[in-house]
């Protein structure tokens, strides 16, 4: 630093945290201000401001964006001091605590919390790691006791749908219970859904869900709100929605989820409320969707060599198979799923030049011994850069272990000397072993994604052998649809399309190479016009 050399650089860092909203220096302005006040009046030179929101983010996690950002800038030299409001903005447990302490004390910069001195004495980590433990209890108690609070309120006859009753209801606050209520243009809707998808229209039989979806649109009827989520028409993900629903039967399930995994149905909770349509209309619909659902993913009328492996470079969405004939032939396409809910005019692709393309390429890496040997090698090189950071954090977590348990090892030595108080040593000895858990733990998961990840040598040999042996029989894959499709899945074949000087160009990636891709515009095969037609199911 010139002339400033005395002048300390600082980061100041803000979380915020679900609970935090409307209390007072506890949301991301609030925070900030703090850590700014702190900083200028220890005179420090604010480098960045970094903030984490609740989207996404969670106290618990490592790799959370600002908080990365700010240990590149420590590694990179850029500023001293992170600065941030107290202990549990930074860390809600233990092992998060101390690995992320370490780093930034490894890149050379000291964290310091401004409701919180702690000094880095024994007493100063001390009180640190007490806070930490504090913390991270706290957290899961709050959760606990909102869990709890939230069964009771349900078991009492009360629905809770934060402010968002289901399409058809509104909610009504009886007696301090919340009750759904039954709002009449959206319930009628509804039961109109379930008449034709169970019955008909009267002019013909049931209809599926994409025609449901194309009559509502066709009707102007306004699709539902999802929060924040204003819906320009009906979809089909959304019709499903609405006729999977057990509420429009008469009840209305609680607990089908807990930590973002389904929950067992031994632990669901219902309220009795009032039906839109009888318990056999909706249990007609469930037998209908599961029959659809069967009858979709058991049949494929055409074969896509790559399905569900394409994705438009334009709109990032997937794109799917479709296949109309005309007469006795069958022209099959690509097309984007954008094109298909009108937010995009991504012209479809030919299936035939597409697949010819994927299949010429992957066929090359195959017989070409030294393609497949450097694809291999920067698969692995890639794998290697990718998982360098979490790596790293493992030599910090290792260092870390070796330095609780040397310090085990000498307060065991104490303990057996009789030189200090054994309440004391006890003491010490708890701490150790909360702090070694947590670390230990942290490793173990760590270790077992870097093992996911990771790609030994034993496997690159094994691929390449494979690669040997399939080679052999590139020549019988070529007549048969089957073995090329478990040669895509195997290599883990994706592609994204994309049109560029009036070409189309398949920009392709798998486990052993990658490529820009010409798609040939005189494929083997008929063209015809694409025109639109929605699936049935």
């Amino acid at each position: 630093m010139s002339n400033g050399d005395s002048i300390r650089r600082a980061v100041l860092y803000a979380r915020v945290s679900g609970d935090d909203r409307g209390r007072e220096g506890r949301g991301l302005a609030g925070q900030l201000d703090m850590c700014r006040e702190y900083a200028r009046s220890h005179s420090y030179r604010i480098m960045a401001e970094l903030a984490e929101d609740d989207r996404g983010a969670s106290g618990a996690a490592l790799d959370l964006p600002e908080l990365s950002q700010a240990l590149s800038m420590a590694r990179s030299g850029e500023f001293d001091v992170l600065v941030v409001r107290e202990l549990d903005r930074f860390a809600r447990r233990l092992a998060k605590q101390l690995i992320v302490e370490s780093e930034f004390k490894r890149a050379g910069v000291q964290i310091e919390y401004v409701l919180g001195d702690y000094a880095d004495t024994p007493e100063g980590n001390l009180m640190k790691n007490v806070r930490a433990v504090v913390a991270e209890y706290e957290a899961l108690k709050i959760n606990e006791r909102m869990r709890r609070g939230r069964r009771l309120k349900v078991k009492a006859g009360s629905v809770l749908v934060a402010g968002h009753p289901p399409y058809g209801y509104r909610t009504a606050d009886r007696d301090g219970k919340f009750h759904l209520e039954i709002y009449g243009p959206e319930a009628h809707t509804v039961r109109l859904i379930f008449r034709w998808y169970t019955v008909g229209d009267g002019e013909r039989g049931p209809i599926p869900i994409r025609g449901i979806t194309r009559k509502l649109n066709q009707m102007g009827v306004p699709p539902p709100e999802s929060g924040i989520i204003k819906a320009r028409e009906w979809g089909h993900s959304t019709v499903r929605r609405l006729l999977n629903n057990p509420t429009y039967s008469g009840q209305w399930v609680y607990g089908k989820t807990r930590r973002g995994k389904l929950n067992s149905p031994d632990n669901f909770l219902y309220v009795e409320v009032p039906a839109i349509v009888s318990h056999d209309v909706w249990q007609t619909a469930q037998v209908q969707l599961v029959k659809n659902a069967t009858q979709t993913s058991r049949n494929v009328k055409y074969e896509y060599l790559m399905l569900r492996r394409l994705n438009c470079r334009r709109c990032g969405s997937a794109l799917h198979g479709d296949g109309q004939t005309h007469g006795d032939k069958v022209y099959k396409y690509y097309v984007c799923a954008a094109r298909e809910r009108k937010e995009s005019d991504c012209k479809p692709s030919n299936v035939v030049a597409v697949d010819a393309a994927i299949w010429r390429w992957i066929k090359s890496l195959i017989l070409d011994p030294e393609a497949l040997k450097h694809g291999l090698q920067r698969y692995l090189a890639e794998r290697e850069q990718a998982s360098a950071p979490a790596r790293e954090r493992l030599v910090v977590i290792e260092d870390l272990l070796a330095e609780k348990r040397t310090q085990f090892e000498r307060l065991l030595d104490l303990y057996m000397s009789g030189e200090f108080v054994k309440e004391m040593l006890v003491d010490r000895k708890k701490r150790l072993e909360t702090e070694i858990r947590a670390l230990e733990q942290e490793y173990t998961s760590l270790s077992v994604q870097l093992e996911a990840q990771s790609l030994t040598s034993d496997q690159m040999q094994d691929i390449q052998a494979f690669a040997e042996e399939v080679a052999k029989g590139l020549g019988a894959a070529d007549e048969d649809f089957a073995t090329r499709r478990w040669v895509i899945e195997l290599l883990d074949v994706r592609a994204t399309l994309a049109v560029e000087g009036g070409e189309q160009v398949l920009y392709t990636q798998c486990i052993i190479g990658q490529d820009a891709l010409r798609v040939s515009t005189t494929a083997t095969c008929d063209r015809r016009p694409y025109r639109y037609r929605p699936p049935d199911q």
